[in-house]
Formats: structure tokens, sequence, C-alpha cells
């Protein structure tokens, strides 16, 4: 097909720039940063009907609202390092998951770790070396591709949720574990995890769950496909709240409905409906209609 650099098929109408032959780029989301005197708080969340917790471990896992103070001397070398995005969730790149001083400090509890299957099949990016040394846990899981991400985010949020509340029943409910979560980079796959992890358990929207994280973790690189995958996320968080919502209002109106007292109903009641059923025997009813009281039998 021929084309034609400098006009138009019109004549006289000039381009403006050279056509783009390439599938559209997904719209951008603008994340403004957060200002650095305002705290960001996470407030605490009330349970989500099809979530596999109840309200009780809810509260073991959300522990209350989460104030985010933003770090404002971030330093270059910081991106080397984990950082405590939740005071039991941690996000950071792969090299900070095999230091070892750091991660006893901590008291992490466990290595998660979000790869691409192309890594998982050569066995690269793994915590279960380190997680051995220290006796702690350490679970994969793997993506083959961004787009598979929002696939693995249930996953994902099962793995720390189940973890976190293990930890704290085996101690008798004193102590609560750390789950570390990290990629290569520690900015991209894993603080996409996080931050649906955030919009999940606290109901915030992606813009405020990637500040709050970017207050702690200054580094993280979410690109607009990154951004997209959890607008799709955040747009079926709302949607599951919306029909459990529904259902919860449906199930107290048959509460009420069930649990109003009804008066006793009398024969005429129910000859009165007999009536609406059977419209013919109104005409049976008129042949008696008007008439006396009349015994046919006296004791």
């Amino acid at each position: 097909m021929e084309l034609h650099n400098s006009a138009d098929i019109v004549g006289g109408v000039t381009r403006a720039a050279e056509y783009s032959y390439r599938p559209p780029s997904p719209p951008h989301i603008h994340v403004p940063p957060h200002r650095e005197d305002e705290d960001i708080i996470l407030p605490a969340y009330a349970l989500v009907d099809g979530e596999s917790i109840t309200n009780d471990d809810l509260k073991i896992l959300t522990q209350g609202n989460h104030v985010a103070k933003p770090h404002a001397n971030w330093r270059y070398e910081e991106r080397r390092e984990a950082q405590a995005i939740l005071p039991f969730l941690y996000l950071g790149p792969s090299v900070a998951a095999r230091n070892i001083p750091a991660l006893q400090k901590e008291g992490i509890t466990m290595l998660l770790v979000i790869r691409d299957t192309v890594m998982a099949q050569a066995k690269f990016l793994s915590g279960d070396k380190v997680a051995a040394q220290l006796g702690i846990e350490s679970t994969t899981v793997d993506v083959s591709g961004q787009q598979e991400l929002i696939a693995a985010f249930p996953r994902a949020i099962k793995v720390i949720n189940d973890h976190l509340i293990s930890v704290y029943r085996k101690s008798d409910m004193r102590k609560w574990g750390k789950v570390m979560v990290f990629c290569e980079s520690g900015n991209e796959r894993s603080a996409s995890v996080v931050a649906a992890y955030i919009m999940q358990m606290h109901n915030v929207e992606l813009v405020e769950a990637i500040q709050y994280i970017q207050s702690q973790r200054f580094c993280i690189a979410l690109n607009d496909e990154h951004k997209n995958l959890l607008y799709s996320w955040q747009q079926l968080l709302e949607a599951r709240r919306h029909v459990s919502q529904a259902q919860t209002s449906v199930q107290q109106s048959a509460t009420a409905y069930t649990s109003t007292p009804k008066c006793k109903r009398g024969r005429r009641d129910l000859d009165d409906e007999d009536t609406d059923m059977d419209p013919d025997r109104a005409d049976d009813e008129a042949r008696f209609d008007g008439r006396a009281a009349f015994k046919p039998f006296l004791s």
C-alpha cells in the first residue's frame, strides 16, 4: 500500500505527524505525588462476602488503622532494601530476600516471591534456600506475563492471610507473622501484589494504595500496564461489594418479614381469599345474600 508522506488523499491537507500502525496503548492513569506534610491513613475495613476469612480473622489481619508518614529523606541505596509497607507486610527486591541478618532483625516469617514462569522453569528467583536456613516459610506465585498477574492477586492475598492467621494462632495469639513480598527489583510485580492486597483488605482505590506504598518505598515503578491491571482489580472488588450489599439487603428484608408477628386469620378471611381466587363463586353466594339467620334444627 502506497504511503503518502507529505499530503493526505484530500488535496491540500498535510499530516501533522506520522501514522502509527501499532495497537493502541492502554490509557494513562495519573498518580499524583502525595503531599509530604500529610499522612496517609488506611482505614480498618469490614469483611466482604466471598473472602474466605471471618470477621475475627480480619481484625487479626488489618490490626486497625494504619498511618504512613511520607519518607522525606529517601536514599538511592534503599532500593536494595526491603521496606515495611504495613507492620506485617514488607516489600523489596530479591537481593533483600537474601540478606539473612536483615530478615532476622525484622522477624520475617515468610518469603513470598512473585516471579515469571520462565524464571520458575529455570529455578531462578526463589527464597527456599534462605528460608530453610532461617527455619521460616517460603512460597512462590508464578505468572506467565503481566496479563496473568491479575488472576494471581487472589492467590497471593490468600497465601499472605493464611500465613498470618496461622502464625497468630500457633503462638497462642501472642505473635503476628511478617511476610516479605519480592520480585527481581521489588518495584513492579511484587509492588502490584502489595497494592492489590491493600485495595482488598482496606477498601481503598488504586491511587491511594500506590501513594501509600510509594510513601514507604519511593522507588516503585508501576507502568500504565500495571496501573490498568490494578484498575481492573478495583472494578472487580467494587462489583463484589455491590453484590454483597445487595445480598445482605435481601437477607435483612427476609428476616424482617419472617420475624414480624402475624394475626391469626379467621375463616372469613380465608373465604374472602377463596372468593378472589374463584370468581364464579360470587354468583352462588349472591343467592343467600341478605337472608336472615336460620337454624334448621333446634334442640
